[in-house]
């Protein structure tokens, strides 16, 4: 019987100790995704994932003053709102267009961006973006399956800010995408 070769990673449950990033920075879309290794989950969040974003000039033209404080007093309020878990190995942009079925009929993921970082950051894209049908049994098995704390629905739209806000800056829906940052950031304005 021959040796296995060395275990792959998998998605959602490889770790590597506690840091939240990855040993080089990566791409969403055409602009940087900023990868610098973090301890703290909730503030690589809000600075590699969510902040990062207002510079951007399709992003700082869509927000005013006073919703850039919003969007900052929300990250603030991120180890309130959301409750730590270790770092693990995810895909960084799994929506259903970069899921595909290979050629034996099993499932093929395409287009990283490669991060330790929350799951939820994956699960969010899934579920905020438009799902695959009959995809409620997908969540239901994987909230299961890795535990998730009550309330995850919930959470996924913070996670969606990094998705919402990349797509402003690469003039993706961006009014569309505006309207839902803003009421997601509602309660902090």
């Amino acid at each position: 019987m021959g040796r296995a070769g060395p275990r792959r990673p998998r998605l959602h449950t490889t770790t590597r100790g506690d840091r939240f990033g990855w040993h080089r920075d990566g791409w969403l879309g055409r602009l940087r995704q900023d990868n610098t290794w973090h301890s703290d989950g909730h503030a690589f969040l809000a600075q590699r994932r969510i902040l990062r974003w207002l510079p951007e000039p399709l992003v700082e033209a869509a927000f005013d003053a006073a919703e850039r404080r919003a969007l900052e007093r929300l990250c603030a309020a991120l180890p309130d709102l959301l409750p730590p878990r270790p770092p693990v190995l995810t895909h960084g942009d799994l929506w259903r267009e970069n899921v595909l079925s290979g050629r034996a009929g099993g499932a093929a993921l395409i287009d990283p961006a490669v991060s330790y970082s929350w799951a939820e950051a994956d699960l969010s894209m899934l579920w905020c973006s438009p799902r695959p049908p009959a995809s409620d049994r997908f969540f239901e098995v994987y909230a299961d399956a890795a535990g998730l704390e009550a309330g995850w629905r919930d959470r996924l739209s913070l996670f969606h800010l990094r998705e919402l806000l990349s797509s402003i800056a690469h003039d993706d829906y961006a009014a569309e995408c505006a309207e839902a940052v803003r009421e997601i950031i509602a309660p902090f304005g």
